[in-house]
């Protein structure tokens, strides 16, 4: 109806089909929602507008998989950095992943984890023990202040290098530090001129609620060693929260308790942790089911991998050929 369609086959004469379509659009924000059928959209941009490319892909929120072809390596690592998705391939079709050599699974609006075929996978099949704490009696901060607490989290600098700042502030808080594996690259198994690499990342922003001191302490120190920012609401904080700020970590501390409901529009958090008691977990879930976007997990353990995220790049190495003078480019 817009003049964008470039190409479209016909269709057999008997049966429901959709005729193969090509349309152009200027970009995926042309795109309200995922279209699973045979429709290839096409959009051109300028070279030096790729990051702005990016982002965009990045801001519909979905995170499966993402394509790119290049000859030029500054360029895959200038990606690569920026894109928000699970499972990347370079120089190679989307599908066909294979177990123990290109983990899948996405994030976002695409997935929580864990990959599967990834060595993360099976674990999570296992039933943990998860300690139970009954909600205190702490104010209910309201709806405004409580995304107040997360925009000024948002706004604190990301650390990656947490550990040694952590551990010192674990003992200060006189509480057992917390063991959390280093962050992970690990090149996997692949055929001859293939490469496979599978890395961990921190989740972003994680809410800690406890409830009660010691699981909102835990709680945060997991989060923060894992590279992530948190915001930790709970009773019980009053005593630590001079302490907890004058580490200088990307945390803010409140005392208080929240309402469930609230989680339906909070934004800015990737992660809820909390390990109230079933009734109270059920209204968390019941809120969470309501938010729009990005697919928000509700952890109940303080296992680190759930509190980071997967991701998978693989490189067809064999399809380097062409002007060699444009792959030692740098871009």
């Amino acid at each position: 109806q817009e003049g964008k369609l470039l190409k479209q086959l016909k269709t057999p004469d008997t049966g429901i089909y959709v005729g193969p379509a090509v349309i152009k659009v200027d970009g995926i924000e042309d795109l309200e929602e995922e279209i699973f059928g045979p429709v290839l959209h096409i959009a051109t941009f300028n070279a030096e507008k790729i990051d702005k490319v990016v982002d965009a892909i990045n801001a519909k929120g979905y995170g499966l998989t993402f394509g790119l072809h290049t000859r030029v390596d500054n360029r895959v690592e200038q990606i690569v950095k920026r894109i928000k998705v699970g499972n990347i391939y370079v120089n190679r079709n989307q599908i066909g992943a294979v177990v123990g050599s290109q983990p899948f699974g996405g994030e976002g609006l695409s997935g929580t984890g864990p990959k599967a075929g990834g060595p993360w996978y099976v674990p999570r099949f296992y039933q943990p023990a998860v300690s139970t704490y009954a909600q205190g009696d702490a104010a209910v901060i309201d709806d405004n202040a409580l995304q107040g607490l997360v925009d000024k989290a948002l706004k604190s600098p990301e650390r990656l290098d947490n550990s040694a700042t952590v551990a010192k502030l674990a003992k200060a808080l006189n509480v057992e530090p917390v063991d959390v594996p280093a962050f992970d690259v690990s090149e996997l198994p692949g055929p001859t001129g293939e490469t496979n690499q599978w890395s961990t990342h921190p989740r972003g922003l994680v809410l800690c609620l406890g409830p009660g001191r010691e699981a909102a302490i835990r709680q945060m120190l997991v989060a923060l060693e894992t590279g992530n920012r948190a915001v930790v609401i709970s009773d019980g904080l009053d005593a630590d929260t001079k302490i907890i700020q004058d580490m200088k970590l990307s945390v803010v501390v409140a005392e208080g308790s929240i309402d469930p409901a609230a989680l339906a529009g909070l934004s800015g958090i990737n992660a809820v942790c909390s390990q109230a008691t079933a009734d109270r977990m059920t209204k968390y879930r019941e809120a969470m089911a309501q938010r729009d976007g990005e697919l928000v997990p509700l952890i109940n353990e303080l296992n680190p991998q759930r509190y980071m995220m997967e991701r998978h790049l693989c490189i067809d190495t064999t399809a380097a050929g062409g002007n060699a003078s444009l792959i030692a480019s740098s871009i």
